[in-house]
């Protein structure tokens, strides 16, 4: 016998409390306050919040509230320096085979002539795909603590991918994160998009170092054009190899040209809320080995699984209903 086609209807029926009885007027149940998710949204939040106390991050939580972006120093990601070498030697690796010109570390002239939409840098997206030590990144529990303060369980990636910059002449201007792959201002208070930059290389004003303006998250626009190149507004932030640098979606950020010889490598993980469309979609490329080897979060932030997308399920439900969930 064929299978009966499932009635959703009545799968719905059945997951909703009976109406209390009475004479007073009477609602359809579908937007009635779901308490149950409701419930599980605040249970989201003490889980989040709770994970940020136990790895000992509230420093960090309280500089994304405050200054909308922070760093977690090589000693606090829990990665050594010698995976975060191989890491650049990969990336390098990579860079070098797609363009079909080597990477020179030495002095950057391979790289001093790149001109993208991320400035006067080769920018490499997929880079999951490449090699299992990506998902070993993606997966780095401090910092998906902290992404998940700022955009909840449900959170997915928009692509993972590096950036090479070598020695050149020119700003990248201030910007958002937020209007590039969210929403047009007056943006929302609460984080739609998070980026967290791993630097492979030392960050120095020489260097070419990413550049921040302190609180401006909560103005809740993008710069305007005058703002964007005002150079008086650059803070240089210069940190370690090894280094995670994690920021709002909201936060005004540019950089420096890079005046030393060399290269500036750089690892760029950036999520969003799963209500938004990816950059990456690699739902489909990714391989049912790394969904296997990795926890069952892998697959929701690569889009392989998306709890938020089930039907009528709490944990889709509160995902609706609350910032953690």
């Amino acid at each position: 016998m064929a299978d009966q086609p499932t009635n959703w209807n009545a799968e719905r029926k059945s997951l909703r409390p009976p109406r209390p009885a009475g004479s007073g007027p009477r609602f359809a149940p579908t937007f009635l306050a779901d308490t149950e998710a409701l419930s599980e949204a605040a249970l989201a939040e003490h889980r989040v919040l709770r994970e940020i106390e136990r790895l000992g991050l509230q420093r960090h939580r309280d500089d994304l509230d405050e200054q909308g972006y922070t760093v977690l120093r090589p000693d606090e990601t829990g990665v050594s320096r010698d995976v975060i070498n191989r890491v650049r030697e990969k990336v390098v690796a990579i860079s070098g085979r797609r363009t079909g010109v080597p990477v020179d570390e030495d002095t950057g002239q391979s790289h001093s002539g790149f001109a993208t939409p991320f400035g006067q840098a080769q920018w490499e997206p997929a880079l999951l795909l490449e090699d299992p030590i990506f998902e070993q990144m993606l997966m780095n529990e401090a910092k998906l603590a902290l992404i998940t303060y700022l955009l909840g369980e449900s959170c997915t990636l928009n692509h993972f991918s590096s950036l090479v910059k070598g020695p050149g002449t020119e700003y990248l201007p201030l910007h958002t994160d937020q209007n590039q792959s969210s929403s047009p201002p007056p943006f929302p208070r609460q984080a739609q998009v998070a980026n967290a930059t791993w630097a492979l290389t030392d960050y120095s004003v020489a260097n070419g170092a990413i550049c921040f303006v302190k609180g401006s998250h909560a103005r809740c626009r993008a710069p305007n054009p005058e703002e964007a190149v005002d150079l008086t507004l650059y803070h240089p932030l210069e940190v370690a190899a090894g280094s995670i640098i994690i920021w709002h979606g909201n936060t005004w950020h540019g950089a420096l040209p890079r005046t030393a010889p060399g290269v500036r490598v750089s690892v760029i993980e950036y999520f969003q809320r799963w209500y938004l469309t990816r950059t990456e979609d690699l739902s489909a490329r990714i391989s049912s080995a790394a969904i296997e080897r990795n926890p069952e979060r892998f697959a929701v932030l690569v889009g392989a699984r998306n709890p938020a997308l089930e039907i009528d399920t709490l944990r889709s439900r509160a995902a609706k209903l609350g910032w953690f969930a």
